[in-house]
């Protein structure tokens, strides 16, 4: 199948003007609204045998974190693991109801979905493994950061592990543009997958403006999809005293799902976190 070129000068064009206003990096958060069904078509799924690893390692429950359309927390109820899967957006949990209910009786009874935001979190349960996959940096403030990391302090078992995945923000590029290989859909439609990131590293944020467009059966373009979407840019001493002020401790720190020692060249800096034993000194901080 042949697909027709896309013409993206004209949302060239509108970036460029967009980022002359002073506006540009300004109330953006996460934008997932409407690319539910999308969502996983491209995701990179080499960090699952990761996250099993440690939920072999920590037992049930487990709570999923800005849980997305469900990826992780399906898998890990298929391993037979219990987990809480917390997610703000509307329409990411609807998707993930729908896929959850694709699963088996008991695959579904393992899986419990839960509407509410990372940053101010409630529940009635205490969890041996918390993870946050790939999303802590929709916290946009140190505010928001901490309270996030605060929430999730109290509802980790004492002896549980915390999985905190970062991108550091050394080393990421000020600007980027990518295009994703064609993926067709379960009922035939294709779709592609466009984007183009630029971030202010003196405002500490990441803008994220992702373009999709599908295409029926016959390689029809049918519908085109525009989000925004921002991330704060976290550096490594930020990192360190969010870490230590919200009362955790590095258990180890890793540069990959590989589980390859961080260096300062690594891509991602992945911390396995438990709660800081408090001592005398600690408790003036």
């Amino acid at each position: 199948m042949v697909l027709p070129r896309i013409d993206i000068l004209l949302e060239q064009t509108r970036l460029e003007k967009a980022m002359s206003k002073e506006n540009f990096f300004d109330d953006i958060g996460p934008g997932y609204e409407g690319v539910a069904e999308f969502y996983e078509l491209f995701s990179d799924n080499t960090d699952l045998p990761f996250y099993l690893e440690y939920a072999q390692r920590c037992g049930s429950p487990i709570l999923d974190i800005a849980a997305g359309t469900g990826r992780v927390t399906r898998y890990l109820a298929q391993q037979g693991f219990h987990v809480t899967a917390l997610e703000s957006s509307p329409s990411m949990l609807q998707h993930s109801k729908y896929l959850v209910s694709r699963l088996t009786p008991e695959v579904r009874s393992r899986i419990e979905l839960v509407s509410g935001n990372m940053m101010n979190f409630s529940l009635d349960r205490k969890y041996s493994l918390i993870i946050i996959p790939n999303s802590f940096g929709h916290a946009m403030t140190t505010g928001e950061q901490l309270s996030t990391l605060q929430s999730i302090h109290k509802h980790l078992s004492d002896d549980g592990l915390f999985i905190l995945d970062l991108f550091p923000g050394a080393v990421m590029n000020e600007h980027a543009k990518f295009q994703d290989n064609p993926t067709r859909m379960q009922d035939g439609r294709t779709v592609i997958r466009e984007g183009e990131f630029h971030v202010d590293f003196v405002k500490q944020i990441l803008r994220l403006d992702l373009r999709y467009v599908v295409f029926d059966k016959q390689g029809i373009e049918e519908n085109e999809v525009m989000v925004t979407s921002g991330a704060s840019v976290i550096f490594n001493r930020e990192a360190d005293l969010l870490i230590h002020f919200s009362g955790f401790e590095v258990e180890q720190e890793l540069g990959g799902f590989d589980s390859s020692p961080y260096t300062i060249e690594s891509g991602r800096r992945i911390f396995i976190l438990r709660k800081r034993k408090m001592l005398e000194a600690d408790e003036g901080v």
